[in-house]
């Protein structure tokens, strides 16, 4: 996480992006890159969006909280997000955001498992690759549990 913010930090230098944080699980991701962020001199604002799901792994509908896209007009957009699995939430946020015409976008995952992706998504930093099980820990969950966890597990035969 340190070196994403690094690379951020580099990247964005002399600006305060807007880190966009998807849902509970990568909440904890977004708050070390925040401050590792702000560590390096570039002080971020955050904001919260929720991915509904209809029918398991059919993306239904992305809702901001609190604004509308016109938030991200003319801002460096850093949309965090604590796994890309298939990519839809990535590619659906990504998308909201665009129609609000930021000045430019990134994205920042924690973990990607690159055997399963769905979208056409693109990854600017990722933490870790990963080929396959169910990833806990760090905000990440199974069922609502472990998502407390200072580390990332691998629960292998699942996914």
């Amino acid at each position: 996480i340190d070196a994403i913010a690094a690379s951020l930090a580099r990247e964005l230098a002399g600006r305060q992006p807007l880190v966009v944080v998807i849902a509970e699980g990568a909440r904890r991701f977004a708050a070390r890159l925040a401050l590792g962020l702000e560590a390096r001199g570039t002080a971020a604002e955050r904001i919260e969006v929720r991915a509904r799901r209809s029918h398991g792994t059919e993306l239904r509908a992305v809702e901001v909280e609190g604004c509308d896209p016109s938030v991200f007009r003319d801002r460096d957009v850093v949309i965090t997000d604590d796994i890309a699995d298939e990519g839809r939430t990535i590619e659906a946020v990504s998308a909201l955001v665009r129609s609000g015409l930021p000045r430019s976008l990134r994205v920042a995952v924690l973990v990607c498992k690159p055997s399963r992706l769905r979208a056409d998504v693109a990854l600017d930093h990722v933490g870790f690759e990963v080929a396959g099980g169910w990833i806990v820990g760090y905000g990440m969950d199974l069922d609502g549990a472990l998502r407390e966890l200072d580390f990332l597990g691998v629960l292998e035969g699942t996914d």
